[in-house]
Protein backbone atom coordinates (compact mmCIF):
# COMPACT_ATOMS: atom_id res chain seq x y z
CA UNK A 1 0.00 0.00 0.00
CA UNK A 2 1.41 3.36 -1.04
CA UNK A 3 1.08 6.61 0.91
CA UNK A 4 -1.20 7.90 -1.85
CA UNK A 5 -3.47 4.87 -1.39
CA UNK A 6 -3.73 5.51 2.34
CA UNK A 7 -4.52 9.20 1.86
CA UNK A 8 -7.11 8.43 -0.79
CA UNK A 9 -8.78 5.81 1.45
CA UNK A 10 -9.04 8.34 4.27
CA UNK A 11 -10.55 10.90 1.89
CA UNK A 12 -12.96 8.26 0.58
CA UNK A 13 -14.11 7.31 4.06
CA UNK A 14 -14.58 10.96 4.91
CA UNK A 15 -16.64 11.45 1.73
CA UNK A 16 -18.86 8.46 2.52
CA UNK A 17 -19.36 9.75 6.04
CA UNK A 18 -20.41 13.18 4.73
CA UNK A 19 -22.74 11.70 2.06
CA UNK A 20 -24.49 9.52 4.67
CA UNK A 21 -25.24 12.42 7.01
CA UNK A 22 -25.81 14.98 4.27
CA UNK A 23 -27.68 13.11 1.57
CA UNK A 24 -27.51 15.71 -1.17
CA UNK A 25 -26.98 15.26 -4.87
CA UNK A 26 -23.62 17.04 -4.76
CA UNK A 27 -22.14 14.91 -2.00
CA UNK A 28 -23.31 11.67 -3.62
CA UNK A 29 -21.81 12.80 -6.94
CA UNK A 30 -18.50 13.54 -5.26
CA UNK A 31 -18.42 10.12 -3.62
CA UNK A 32 -19.22 8.49 -6.96
CA UNK A 33 -16.41 10.46 -8.59
CA UNK A 34 -13.99 9.40 -5.87
CA UNK A 35 -14.89 5.77 -6.60
CA UNK A 36 -14.43 6.20 -10.35
CA UNK A 37 -11.07 8.00 -10.15
CA UNK A 38 -9.15 5.01 -8.70
CA UNK A 39 -10.66 2.76 -11.38
CA UNK A 40 -9.38 5.11 -14.09
CA UNK A 41 -5.98 5.28 -12.41
CA UNK A 42 -5.79 1.48 -12.23
CA UNK A 43 -6.76 1.17 -15.89
CA UNK A 44 -4.11 3.73 -16.80
CA UNK A 45 -1.46 1.85 -14.83
CA UNK A 46 -2.33 -1.50 -16.44
CA UNK A 47 -2.05 0.12 -19.85
CA UNK A 48 1.23 1.88 -19.03
CA UNK A 49 3.04 -1.12 -17.60
CA UNK A 50 2.76 -2.81 -21.02
CA UNK A 51 4.35 0.22 -22.69
CA UNK A 52 7.28 0.85 -20.35
CA UNK A 53 10.51 -1.18 -20.47
CA UNK A 54 13.63 -1.14 -18.30
CA UNK A 55 17.24 -2.19 -18.99
CA UNK A 56 20.18 -2.12 -16.59
CA UNK A 57 23.81 -1.84 -17.68
CA UNK A 58 27.23 -0.86 -16.36
CA UNK A 59 29.02 1.50 -18.72
CA UNK A 60 32.00 1.98 -16.42
CA UNK A 61 32.95 -1.24 -14.59
CA UNK A 62 35.79 0.51 -12.72
CA UNK A 63 35.63 3.35 -10.18
CA UNK A 64 38.87 4.76 -8.77
CA UNK A 65 39.06 6.69 -5.53
CA UNK A 66 40.74 10.09 -5.63
CA UNK A 67 41.80 9.82 -1.98
CA UNK A 68 41.78 6.96 0.47
CA UNK A 69 39.54 8.83 2.92
CA UNK A 70 36.97 9.75 0.25
CA UNK A 71 34.45 7.43 -1.42
CA UNK A 72 34.58 6.31 -5.02
CA UNK A 73 31.47 6.96 -7.09
CA UNK A 74 30.45 3.58 -8.48
CA UNK A 75 27.66 3.92 -11.01
CA UNK A 76 25.41 1.83 -13.20
CA UNK A 77 22.86 2.95 -15.81
CA UNK A 78 19.15 2.23 -15.80
CA UNK A 79 17.47 2.88 -19.15
CA UNK A 80 13.70 3.43 -19.08
CA UNK A 81 11.76 3.48 -22.36
CA UNK A 82 8.22 4.86 -22.53
CA UNK A 83 6.62 3.73 -25.81
CA UNK A 84 3.40 5.63 -25.16
CA UNK A 85 3.67 8.99 -26.99
CA UNK A 86 0.81 10.69 -25.15
CA UNK A 87 1.13 9.63 -21.52
CA UNK A 88 4.29 10.37 -19.48
CA UNK A 89 5.47 8.42 -16.48
CA UNK A 90 5.56 11.04 -13.75
CA UNK A 91 6.75 8.82 -10.95
CA UNK A 92 8.79 5.65 -10.83
CA UNK A 93 10.98 4.17 -8.10
CA UNK A 94 13.81 1.67 -8.41
CA UNK A 95 14.95 -0.26 -5.33
CA UNK A 96 18.67 -1.00 -5.42
CA UNK A 97 20.83 -3.26 -3.25
CA UNK A 98 24.61 -3.47 -3.23
CA UNK A 99 27.30 -5.50 -1.49
CA UNK A 100 31.08 -5.32 -1.47
CA UNK A 101 32.08 -8.96 -1.82
CA UNK A 102 35.59 -8.29 -0.49
CA UNK A 103 34.74 -6.41 2.71
CA UNK A 104 31.13 -7.55 3.24
CA UNK A 105 29.80 -3.99 3.21
CA UNK A 106 26.07 -3.89 2.30
CA UNK A 107 23.46 -1.24 1.63
CA UNK A 108 20.16 -0.28 0.00
CA UNK A 109 18.91 2.81 -1.78
CA UNK A 110 15.93 4.07 -3.76
CA UNK A 111 16.12 5.98 -7.02
CA UNK A 112 13.23 8.05 -8.35
CA UNK A 113 12.73 8.68 -12.08
CA UNK A 114 10.25 10.04 -14.64
CA UNK A 115 9.97 9.64 -18.43
CA UNK A 116 8.20 11.83 -20.96
CA UNK A 117 5.83 10.29 -23.47
CA UNK A 118 7.56 8.56 -26.38
CA UNK A 119 11.02 9.09 -24.84
CA UNK A 120 13.86 6.96 -23.49
CA UNK A 121 15.69 8.17 -20.42
CA UNK A 122 18.94 6.98 -18.90
CA UNK A 123 19.14 7.30 -15.14
CA UNK A 124 22.55 6.96 -13.48
CA UNK A 125 22.48 5.14 -10.18
CA UNK A 126 25.47 6.28 -8.13
CA UNK A 127 26.69 4.36 -5.08
CA UNK A 128 29.33 6.02 -2.85
CA UNK A 129 31.84 3.29 -1.96
CA UNK A 130 34.40 3.86 0.81
CA UNK A 131 36.09 0.47 0.58
CA UNK A 132 38.01 -1.17 -2.24
CA UNK A 133 36.71 -4.39 -3.69
CA UNK A 134 34.14 -5.75 -6.11
CA UNK A 135 30.88 -3.85 -5.59
CA UNK A 136 27.91 -5.93 -6.80
CA UNK A 137 24.94 -3.65 -7.57
CA UNK A 138 21.50 -5.16 -8.21
CA UNK A 139 18.29 -3.38 -9.20
CA UNK A 140 15.85 -5.50 -7.21
CA UNK A 141 12.56 -3.91 -8.27
CA UNK A 142 11.29 -1.13 -10.54
CA UNK A 143 7.77 0.22 -10.00
CA UNK A 144 5.71 2.91 -11.73
CA UNK A 145 2.83 4.88 -10.16
CA UNK A 146 -0.36 6.44 -11.47
CA UNK A 147 -0.72 10.22 -11.47
CA UNK A 148 -2.24 10.29 -7.97
CA UNK A 149 0.15 7.68 -6.54
CA UNK A 150 -2.81 5.52 -5.52
CA UNK A 151 -1.50 2.37 -7.19
CA UNK A 152 1.96 1.06 -8.06
CA UNK A 153 2.88 -1.67 -10.53
CA UNK A 154 6.15 -3.59 -10.76
CA UNK A 155 7.53 -3.51 -14.31
CA UNK A 156 10.78 -5.36 -13.61
CA UNK A 157 12.67 -7.08 -10.80
CA UNK A 158 15.91 -8.91 -10.00
CA UNK A 159 17.86 -7.47 -12.92
CA UNK A 160 21.28 -8.86 -13.73
CA UNK A 161 23.86 -7.88 -11.09
CA UNK A 162 26.38 -5.29 -12.27
CA UNK A 163 29.89 -5.50 -10.84
CA UNK A 164 31.98 -2.37 -10.37
CA UNK A 165 35.62 -2.67 -9.34
CA UNK A 166 36.49 -0.13 -6.64
CA UNK A 167 40.18 0.73 -6.89
CA UNK A 168 42.31 2.91 -4.60
CA UNK A 169 44.41 5.90 -5.64
CA UNK A 170 47.88 4.97 -6.76
CA UNK A 171 50.60 5.23 -4.14
CA UNK A 172 53.95 6.55 -5.23
CA UNK A 173 56.62 3.88 -4.88
CA UNK A 174 60.36 4.36 -4.61
CA UNK A 175 61.56 0.84 -5.25
CA UNK A 176 64.47 1.27 -7.63
CA UNK A 177 64.16 -0.31 -11.04
CA UNK A 178 67.23 -2.58 -10.93
CA UNK A 179 66.22 -4.10 -7.61
CA UNK A 180 63.29 -5.98 -9.16
CA UNK A 181 64.95 -6.92 -12.42
CA UNK A 182 65.90 -10.54 -11.89
CA UNK A 183 69.18 -11.16 -13.68
CA UNK A 184 69.65 -14.61 -15.12
CA UNK A 185 72.40 -16.51 -16.93
CA UNK A 186 69.82 -18.56 -18.86
CA UNK A 187 68.37 -17.73 -22.27
CA UNK A 188 65.56 -15.24 -22.02
CA UNK A 189 63.35 -13.26 -24.37
CA UNK A 190 63.17 -10.36 -21.89
CA UNK A 191 65.91 -7.76 -21.38
CA UNK A 192 66.34 -4.85 -19.00
CA UNK A 193 65.32 -1.41 -20.25
CA UNK A 194 67.52 0.31 -17.64
CA UNK A 195 70.62 -1.78 -17.06
CA UNK A 196 73.23 -3.08 -19.51
CA UNK A 197 74.57 -6.62 -19.55
CA UNK A 198 76.73 -9.01 -21.55
CA UNK A 199 74.19 -10.57 -23.90
CA UNK A 200 75.28 -9.66 -27.48
CA UNK A 201 72.00 -10.93 -29.00
CA UNK A 202 70.21 -7.73 -27.95
CA UNK A 203 71.75 -4.24 -28.14
CA UNK A 204 71.21 -2.11 -25.04
CA UNK A 205 73.07 1.01 -26.22
CA UNK A 206 75.67 2.30 -28.67
CA UNK A 207 78.34 4.74 -27.50
CA UNK A 208 81.76 6.05 -28.41
CA UNK A 209 84.80 3.85 -27.91
CA UNK A 210 86.82 4.36 -24.71
CA UNK A 211 90.02 2.77 -23.52
CA UNK A 212 89.42 -0.72 -22.19
CA UNK A 213 86.54 -1.63 -24.52
CA UNK A 214 86.85 -4.97 -26.26
CA UNK A 215 87.44 -4.95 -29.99
CA UNK A 216 84.65 -7.53 -30.43
CA UNK A 217 82.11 -4.91 -29.28
CA UNK A 218 82.97 -2.34 -31.95
CA UNK A 219 80.07 -1.59 -34.31
CA UNK A 220 82.11 -1.48 -37.54
CA UNK A 221 79.27 -0.51 -39.85
CA UNK A 222 78.18 2.47 -37.75
CA UNK A 223 81.82 3.42 -37.07
CA UNK A 224 82.46 3.72 -40.82
CA UNK A 225 79.46 6.05 -41.18
CA UNK A 226 80.38 8.32 -38.25
CA UNK A 227 84.15 8.26 -38.86
CA UNK A 228 84.75 7.36 -35.21
CA UNK A 229 84.75 4.09 -33.32
CA UNK A 230 81.37 3.14 -31.85
CA UNK A 231 80.81 0.33 -29.34
CA UNK A 232 77.77 -1.92 -28.84
CA UNK A 233 76.67 -2.60 -25.27
CA UNK A 234 74.87 -5.86 -24.67
CA UNK A 235 71.59 -6.24 -22.78
CA UNK A 236 70.88 -7.82 -19.44
CA UNK A 237 68.70 -10.96 -19.69
CA UNK A 238 65.88 -11.01 -17.15
CA UNK A 239 64.20 -13.85 -15.35
CA UNK A 240 60.63 -14.62 -16.33
CA UNK A 241 58.62 -13.47 -13.31
CA UNK A 242 58.60 -11.68 -10.00
CA UNK A 243 56.45 -13.71 -7.60
CA UNK A 244 54.17 -11.68 -5.33
CA UNK A 245 52.55 -13.37 -2.32
CA UNK A 246 49.43 -11.63 -0.99
CA UNK A 247 48.68 -11.79 2.72
CA UNK A 248 44.88 -11.92 3.03
CA UNK A 249 44.95 -12.71 6.77
CA UNK A 250 44.00 -9.11 7.58
CA UNK A 251 44.08 -8.24 11.30
CA UNK A 252 41.90 -5.91 13.36
CA UNK A 253 38.27 -5.35 14.25
CA UNK A 254 35.57 -4.51 11.71
CA UNK A 255 36.52 -0.91 10.88
CA UNK A 256 40.23 -1.54 11.29
CA UNK A 257 40.00 -4.53 8.94
CA UNK A 258 38.34 -2.35 6.29
CA UNK A 259 41.14 0.21 6.56
CA UNK A 260 43.77 -2.50 6.35
CA UNK A 261 41.99 -4.07 3.39
CA UNK A 262 42.12 -0.74 1.57
CA UNK A 263 45.83 -0.40 2.33
CA UNK A 264 46.48 -3.91 1.05
CA UNK A 265 44.59 -3.32 -2.20
CA UNK A 266 46.37 0.01 -2.66
CA UNK A 267 49.71 -1.74 -2.29
CA UNK A 268 48.77 -4.49 -4.76
CA UNK A 269 47.43 -2.00 -7.30
CA UNK A 270 50.34 0.44 -6.97
CA UNK A 271 53.00 -2.27 -7.17
CA UNK A 272 51.35 -3.88 -10.19
CA UNK A 273 51.04 -0.58 -12.08
CA UNK A 274 54.68 0.24 -11.26
CA UNK A 275 55.88 -3.12 -12.59
CA UNK A 276 53.67 -2.91 -15.68
CA UNK A 277 55.09 0.54 -16.45
CA UNK A 278 58.62 -0.87 -16.27
CA UNK A 279 57.80 -4.04 -18.23
CA UNK A 280 58.35 -6.41 -15.30
CA UNK A 281 55.88 -9.33 -15.33
CA UNK A 282 54.42 -10.45 -12.00
CA UNK A 283 52.88 -13.64 -10.77
CA UNK A 284 50.41 -12.94 -7.97
CA UNK A 285 49.91 -15.79 -5.50
CA UNK A 286 47.21 -15.99 -2.82
CA UNK A 287 45.40 -18.58 -0.72
CA UNK A 288 41.65 -19.15 -1.14
CA UNK A 289 40.38 -21.02 1.91
CA UNK A 290 36.95 -22.21 0.76
CA UNK A 291 38.15 -24.42 -2.14
CA UNK A 292 41.57 -24.74 -0.37
CA UNK A 293 43.60 -23.69 -3.41
CA UNK A 294 46.57 -21.44 -4.12
CA UNK A 295 45.80 -19.06 -6.96
CA UNK A 296 48.58 -18.17 -9.38
CA UNK A 297 47.86 -15.42 -11.91
CA UNK A 298 50.39 -13.75 -14.20
CA UNK A 299 50.00 -10.02 -14.81
CA UNK A 300 51.82 -8.21 -17.60
CA UNK A 301 49.33 -5.49 -18.56
CA UNK A 302 46.42 -3.52 -17.09
CA UNK A 303 43.73 -5.80 -18.50
CA UNK A 304 45.28 -8.85 -16.84
CA UNK A 305 45.56 -6.85 -13.61
CA UNK A 306 41.82 -6.09 -13.64
CA UNK A 307 40.97 -9.77 -14.18
CA UNK A 308 43.34 -10.74 -11.36
CA UNK A 309 41.75 -8.26 -8.94
CA UNK A 310 38.26 -9.50 -9.78
CA UNK A 311 39.32 -13.06 -8.92
CA UNK A 312 41.12 -11.89 -5.77
CA UNK A 313 38.03 -10.09 -4.47
CA UNK A 314 35.96 -13.26 -4.82
CA UNK A 315 38.30 -15.26 -2.58
CA UNK A 316 37.50 -16.53 0.90
CA UNK A 317 40.56 -15.59 3.00
CA UNK A 318 41.74 -17.30 6.15
CA UNK A 319 41.95 -15.28 9.38
CA UNK A 320 44.76 -17.48 10.73
CA UNK A 321 48.19 -16.12 9.67
CA UNK A 322 49.89 -19.39 10.67
CA UNK A 323 47.59 -21.37 8.39
CA UNK A 324 48.32 -18.94 5.57
CA UNK A 325 52.10 -19.17 5.88
CA UNK A 326 51.94 -22.98 6.17
CA UNK A 327 49.90 -23.24 2.97
CA UNK A 328 52.32 -20.94 1.15
CA UNK A 329 55.28 -22.95 2.44
CA UNK A 330 53.70 -26.22 1.29
CA UNK A 331 53.02 -24.69 -2.11
CA UNK A 332 56.60 -23.42 -2.44
CA UNK A 333 58.23 -26.68 -1.33
CA UNK A 334 60.64 -27.75 -4.05
CA UNK A 335 60.00 -24.70 -6.26
CA UNK A 336 63.13 -22.77 -7.18
CA UNK A 337 61.74 -19.26 -7.25
CA UNK A 338 64.24 -16.58 -8.26
CA UNK A 339 62.79 -14.02 -5.84
CA UNK A 340 59.52 -13.09 -4.18
CA UNK A 341 57.69 -10.18 -2.58
CA UNK A 342 55.31 -10.64 0.36
CA UNK A 343 52.63 -7.93 0.57
CA UNK A 344 51.16 -7.60 4.06
CA UNK A 345 49.41 -5.25 6.48
CA UNK A 346 50.34 -7.32 9.53
CA UNK A 347 53.34 -8.47 11.55
CA UNK A 348 53.95 -12.16 10.91
CA UNK A 349 56.87 -13.65 12.79
CA UNK A 350 56.11 -16.91 10.99
CA UNK A 351 57.70 -15.44 7.87
CA UNK A 352 61.18 -15.72 9.36
CA UNK A 353 62.97 -18.69 7.82
CA UNK A 354 59.74 -20.05 6.36
CA UNK A 355 61.54 -21.18 3.21
CA UNK A 356 59.17 -19.70 0.67
CA UNK A 357 61.94 -18.92 -1.80
CA UNK A 358 65.40 -20.16 -2.55
CA UNK A 359 67.26 -16.98 -1.64
CA UNK A 360 65.19 -14.59 0.47
CA UNK A 361 61.74 -13.11 0.81
CA UNK A 362 61.18 -9.36 0.45
CA UNK A 363 58.46 -8.34 2.93
CA UNK A 364 56.59 -5.13 2.07
CA UNK A 365 54.65 -3.58 4.95
CA UNK A 366 51.84 -1.53 3.39
CA UNK A 367 50.59 0.22 6.53
CA UNK A 368 52.82 3.29 6.52
CA UNK A 369 52.99 6.38 4.35
CA UNK A 370 56.02 4.89 2.67
CA UNK A 371 56.29 1.23 1.78
CA UNK A 372 58.66 -0.42 4.25
CA UNK A 373 60.78 -3.24 2.89
CA UNK A 374 62.13 -5.69 5.43
CA UNK A 375 64.88 -8.00 4.23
Amino acid sequence: MTLGTLVYLLLGLFGIFVSVFYLYYGTVAIVGLMILIPLFMLAFLIFMRLRVGVKVDSKNPIAEKEKMDKPARASITMQVENKNRLLPVTKGIAKVEYVNRFTGEKGKTKVRFSVDGGKTRERRIVIPAMNCGNLAITVKKVRIYDYLSIFAWTIGKNFETQNVLILPPLKELHLGKDRWYNETSEDSDRFSLYKKGDDPSEIFDIREFVDGDKIQRIHWKLSSKTSQLMVKEGSLPLAKLVNVFIDLAIPGHKEERKQNSNRLVQGIYSLAMYMIEHAIPLQFIWYDRQPDVIHEEIVEDEEELIWMLQDLFKSDPTEDPEELVNRYTEWGDGKALESAIYLTVADHEDLDNCGLVRDHLEVMDLRGEEIEVQE
